[in-house]
């Protein structure tokens, strides 16, 4: 047999010798070389185990992750954890990279629109009106921060670039197994059985997920996850797999399938039903098509979890719970587009930046939201992404998200439907989950886990079905071998990024012990120094963060009041003085990391109103804040209650009577006349209207207003108290016996409440009617306690008596003597307090627990 050109100068011929065996020639390999490249290899698997272990991490992890210590929740600890973990990987990539001497990159077909989505949400941070929450994203749930958009990109390419079929069966693996424990563990609260210990048990949440409606989204798509893995199992090339090892993880698959199908039926309102609907029609589609085919006795699963999911919509909602499940709200679809047209109209191309929803809706919520009886609640999230992405990042942002999100589903359609003969379970089952999740982030409540969990299967999705329709893999490789200049260049990334990553590290680290020490504070049993000890540590580890500075002054604010509650010879008037300028320190400085949210801006408002006792142009500067606020959030009529109220004050600050007492009144007036015009049904507005008219000697309006008051809120006693004092100032035709009436029906409810009991000895007194009037005086004095206050209480009630019957009136006093306050209207006070008419307060505006917001322990 002859070859050409084997070996030799070239044309001539050899002829090969059969019976003599040919040799290649040895190539000698230096000893040294041979030890590097023996021990590059053993680094090369090592970073690539730590990938796989970091990968499968995320997938297992994300559903489970909870420590319960932090003082933002269930969503802001899957976020550090999706971070940690995700630097780990790519730190063992770029490792792996520089053992080598090159780094691969695979090249997808949803590579550039993953990387313009990125640069577009870059710009619209640059632009946003709060950089920082942009960038980082918002308390309690950082998932629509910049960063988090990044680390998704990044996450996207470190799974496609590392995708092999080991790592698809371990992280597929890994979320079935979490699915699994996150069923049983649902299914246990749910039915009100107890299973951990009383110390873990106080930390545990009821959902995993953060939200119930959050759980009941990843309920949705679990089914899903059971049947693959079951399909998986019995698949051709398992054929000589020991019986057993199929069966066992069989029977656990069917219980988490059918706990599953339980607790969809035990949370049905809180199920978005077209989610699960169009996933499994997707899954169930694919295979009656004969497209993808199942083992066969198997193949009737999928459609009786299909029948059974359209039997609970005929049934309806069934109370299989024995736990109290929480009220959970979502803005409207509709609500939600109207305030996203108005963002858009002003902020067309960029939007008002990422994380900054919050903004946006109290910007332009209209007035009709506040004929909702949660008129008072502030939404961070729509319900779906969309309507979100319309409002934050605009249209440039939105229609970048939208190329993405059809580009990735028209590409897995395609795949998933060409080349029949490849029978693509793996493929099938995690794309019907992200066609689930599809759906629901333009429909359902899209929060930060699920926006995580939803992120990382559309990567292994992708790679997936690359993979088993056999698409050839390309990659980009940055190589260290190239020429000098390159190699330089590539090293120095390699640096700066390393560098990079490490300062991440040490970061993510100061905001996990920000937060377990701020968590630590807010499950203290009130305001108390320790407290205040643990918010300024997470201050100071985490000083970007204006909630930590929130609550530290509003600590301040507390301790400063208890301090100033204690009897003058305990009482320290430098430490409350030195309190009220720390609080006023903190919140000013909270106000100057976020001027354009109108949360600080409140919360430096009532600090201020808070100090007026303290700093004589405490009431001003409140004003000024809560004007900020309002512009903010102009249709907030609790707001313009509070700008009444100050305004009120600072009259009533006004010692001589004249044309600036007046003016201030008229403001505060005009305060809550919009307020009312605003939310007709607001009883307080109604009742402070009431008072300042008062004030402006316009009894008859003022009891008019008192009366709507009352009818809006028929159980408060400050009402009914104030409309007795007014018929008492008015004098009017039977105006006093109407008042008599009034005190003695609030006293029939409380008899110890000290403030109304001496408003009717005064009536009695103006009524000529003294003995009812000593009366009442001397029931007084069997309800005062002992202690100072007390004392001081007495002396005065005593000189009401002895003016009284030594032929004097007492009518000329004008202020009655002061009380304690109450702990409740209702109830009478424990032994030792005095209970009175509950002072006026405003219902401040509060935070939502949504589909796209979780609830915090001891907030």
């Amino acid at each position: 047999m002859e070859n050409e050109f084997p070996s030799g100068t070239p044309g001539e011929k050899t002829v090969e010798n059969p019976y003599v065996k040919s040799v290649a020639p040895e190539v000698r390999v230096p000893s040294d070389r041979k030890k590097e490249s023996g021990s590059s290899s053993k680094l090369s698997g090592i970073f690539d185990a730590v990938i796989t272990t970091s990968i499968v991490a995320l997938f297992f992890g994300l559903p489970l992750f909870f420590t319960g210590m932090t003082m933002q929740g269930l969503a802001f600890e899957k976020q550090i954890y999706f971070y940690l973990w995700l630097l780990v990987g790519v730190i063992a990539w770029v490792s792996k990279g520089v053992v080598l001497g090159e780094m691969k990159i695979r090249r997808t077909p949803l590579d550039i629109p993953v990387i313009a989505f990125v640069v577009v949400y870059g710009l619209a941070t640059a632009f946003s009106t709060d950089r920082w929450d942009s960038f980082w994203g918002t308390f309690s749930d950082p998932s629509r921060g910049f960063l988090s958009v990044a680390a998704l990109a990044l996450a996207y390419f470190l799974i496609t670039s590392h995708f092999n079929k080991k790592r698809l069966q371990l992280s597929f693996g890994g979320l079935t197994i979490a699915s699994f424990l996150l069923v049983v563990w649902s299914f246990l609260v749910l039915m009100g059985i107890r299973f951990l210990p009383a110390s873990i048990e106080a930390y545990a949440p009821l959902s995993l997920m953060g939200t119930v409606t959050t759980l009941a989204l990843f309920l949705s798509i679990s089914p899903i996850v059971f049947m693959t893995a079951l399909f998986s199992l019995f698949r051709d090339e398992n054929a000589k797999m020991a019986s057993w090892k199929k069966w066992l993880p069989t029977v656990f698959l069917l219980v988490g399938l059918l706990l599953n199908l339980l607790l969809l039926l035990a949370l049905y309102s809180f199920v978005s039903w077209p989610v699960i609907i169009g996933g499994l029609g997707f899954f169930l589609i694919f295979i009656l098509a004969q497209i993808v085919r199942p083992a066969e006795q198997w193949a009737w699963v999928p459609m009786v979890v299909f029948v059974a999911i359209l039997a609970f919509l005929m049934f309806g909602s069934v109370p299989l719970a024995r736990t109290n499940l929480p009220v959970e709200v979502i803005p409207k679809f509709a609500f939600a587009f109207d305030i996203a047209k108005k963002a858009v109209a002003e902020k067309f191309l960029l939007g008002s930046g990422p994380a900054t929803y919050g903004s946006v809706f109290s910007l332009y919520r209209p007035v009709e939201y506040n004929q909702n009886s949660l008129f008072t609640l502030r939404f961070d999230q729509t319900p779906g992404i969309f309507l979100e992405a319309l409002s934050t990042i605009g249209a440039l942002g939105t229609i970048a998200y939208l190329v993405l999100c059809l580009s990735f589903v028209s590409i897995g359609i395609y795949l998933l439907s060409n080349d029949k003969s490849r029978n693509k379970l793996f493929s099938l089952g995690i794309w019907s989950i992200a066609v689930s999740f599809f759906i629901a982030s333009f429909i359902s409540a899209f929060n930060g886990p699920i926006l995580l969990i939803a992120s990382l299967l559309a990567s292994l999705a992708l790679a997936t079905v690359l993979w088993e329709s056999g698409t050839e893999e390309r990659h980009l490789t940055l190589s260290l071998k190239a020429s000098p200049k390159f190699a330089l260049a590539l090293a120095f990334v390699f640096m700066v990024v390393s560098a990079g990553v490490a300062f991440l590290f040490v970061f993510l680290g100061k905001v996990l012990v920000a937060d377990i020490s701020a968590g630590s504070a807010v499950r203290e049993a009130g305001a108390t120094e320790q407290a205040a000890t643990q918010l300024g540590r997470a201050a100071s580890l985490n000083p970007q963060e204006k909630q930590y500075l929130i609550s530290l002054g509003q600590t301040y604010i507390s301790l400063a009041n208890q301090e100033a509650a204690k009897p003058e010879s305990e009482r320290d008037t430098n430490k409350v003085a030195g309190l009220i300028k720390a609080a006023i320190q903190v919140t000013e400085r909270a106000y100057s990391l976020a001027p354009e949210s109108v949360r600080t801006a409140e919360a430096a408002g009532l600090i201020y109103e808070n100090s007026s006792l303290y700093a004589s142009d405490a009431l001003s500067k409140a004003f000024d804040y809560y004007k900020k606020a309002s512009d903010l959030e102009p249709n907030n009529p609790v707001i313009l209650v509070k700008l009444g109220q100050v305004k009120r004050a600072m009259g009533d600050n006004v010692q001589a009577e004249g044309a600036d007492k007046t003016a201030a009144y008229n403001e505060a007036k005009g305060y809550f006349e919009s307020a009312v015009e605003k939310k007709a049904d607001l009883g307080i507005a109604h009742y402070n209207l009431a008072v300042v008219l008062s004030r402006l000697k316009d009894y008859g309006t003022a009891i008019d207003e008192t009366n709507k008051a009352i009818v809006l809120e028929k159980t408060n006693v400050t009402y009914a108290y104030s409309l007795g004092t007014l018929y008492q100032l008015r004098k009017g035709d039977g105006d006093l016996d109407k008042a008599q009436k009034i005190y003695e029906d609030i006293l029939k409810s409380n008899e110890k409440l000290v403030d109304v009991r001496l408003a009717l000895g005064l009536l009695h007194e103006e009524k000529k009617e003294k003995d009812q009037a000593l009366a009442e005086y001397r029931k007084i004095l069997t309800y005062l306690p002992d202690g100072d206050q007390g004392d001081t209480l007495r002396k005065q009630i005593n000189v009401f008596i002895e003016t009284l019957q030594n032929g004097g009136s007492n009518l000329a006093k004008s202020t009655p003597p002061a009380a304690p306050a109450p702990t409740s209207e209702a109830a009478p006070a424990a032994s030792g307090q005095v209970p009175v008419a509950a002072p006026e307060t405003v219902p401040a505006p509060t935070t939502p627990t949504p589909a796209s917001t979780p609830a915090v322990p001891g907030r």
